[in-house]
């Protein structure tokens, strides 16, 4: 009873959050750019894996690409049918088994929402990723770096290292060592951190593009 507790208090927050912005404009960042060689070698539809209200869906269907979208959000993925016509969405919880045959997708995003998760978990996803990719696939994503002190780094409740009980819920804080341990389950990792603008404080991100082997 507690998890499903702790899963629906999860649910609730992240509808509550994308209700307060939901009839705000999408925005996004370029980060992708720096992908540009792995992108234009797609031959699948992107899947989004946590697309939120549809940051990454927008920068991708811009460029021409099939998105997949993905969120646990209803309210989320209602923005996104609102939003774009020609974009599938479905509702997961990206904790759990994901509903894709393996070698469905050449390219998986998931920009910060990795981090939310105890260890095992995080790795049993990183396996569920791994799975659906094709080979050679990527893996393109963000999760919070250990220094990123303006969005809760070192603060609140440690429930184990780098993973905390912070601003209402659980988040993950990665250093170099801690994403090569989680990211490498994929394959070849390419791992730095970054600057994350989109959001009114400075936000540190580490970035990871793991290849499947």
């Amino acid at each position: 009873m507690y998890e499903v507790d702790v899963k629906m208090q999860f649910k609730d927050y992240w509808n509550e959050t994308h209700q307060k912005y939901s009839q705000g404009k999408i925005v996004y960042d370029n980060w992708l750019d720096g992908y540009k060689s792995v992108l234009d070698e797609c031959k699948t539809a992107v899947l989004d894996l946590g697309c939120g209200t549809g940051n990454d869906t927008l920068y991708l269907t811009e460029k021409g690409f099939k998105v997949l979208a993905c969120d646990y959000s209803e309210v989320a993925l209602d923005k996104i049918k609102k939003s774009f016509d020609d974009v599938e969405t479905i509702l997961l919880d990206i904790s759990e088994a994901l509903p894709f045959a393996d070698n469905s997708f050449d390219i998986v995003i998931a920009d910060l929402s990795l981090h939310y998760f105890v260890e095992q978990t995080t790795m049993s996803i990183m396996k569920e990723i791994k799975r659906i990719l094709s080979p050679k696939g990527h893996l393109l994503a963000r999760v919070n770096s250990i220094a990123d002190i303006n969005h809760g780094a070192g603060q609140g409740k440690k429930l184990e290292k780098n993973f905390y009980f912070v601003e209402g819920y659980n988040k993950r804080f990665f250093d170099f060592k801690d994403a090569e341990k989680f990211f490498s389950i994929i394959g070849k990792t390419q791992i730095k951190e970054a600057d994350m603008l989109r959001y009114s404080n400075p936000k540190k991100v580490i970035e990871v593009n793991a290849e499947k082997i």
